[in-house]
């Protein structure tokens, strides 16, 4: 079970205020609160994408930036697709029918890698 601090905790990293975080997870401001402050707990279906936006976040060649403006575009299906695409597994129903249908796709890897932070080519020395 997520705790109200990694909640918290997943938000702050994401530069998101609970306005903003909310609006991209579907929910109202009043619900990040309370989940923050410990008077609620998210639904099964909440944490498991709360849990795949977290894992997006650990991934090391994720710019959370970009993250978090896709967030605010796409909404949490965008982050839990984007999650699938990076090899995440999401066991919900909803999960594996959208798993389903992106591992059919031929432009997967091209979706994450709108989420890649920019790394300078290496130059060689001649």
């Amino acid at each position: 079970m997520i705790s109200s601090k990694e909640i918290k905790e997943l938000r702050e990293k994401l530069g998101a205020t609970q306005t903003e975080f909310a609006k991209a997870l579907g929910i109202s401001f009043s619900t990040v609160s309370r989940w923050e402050s410990g008077q609620a707990q998210p639904t099964d279906t909440q944490e498991e994408q709360l849990d795949a936006l977290k894992q997006l976040l650990e991934n090391q060649d994720i710019d959370e930036r970009k993250l978090k403006k896709m967030l605010g575009l796409m909404g949490i299906g965008g982050v839990i697709a984007t999650a699938i695409i990076a090899g995440f597994t999401i066991s919900t129903p909803w999960g594996a029918a959208m798993t389903s249908l992106i591992k059919k796709s031929t432009h997967a890897g091209k979706i994450l890698d709108l989420f890649k932070k920019n790394k300078k080519p290496n130059k060689t020395q001649e």
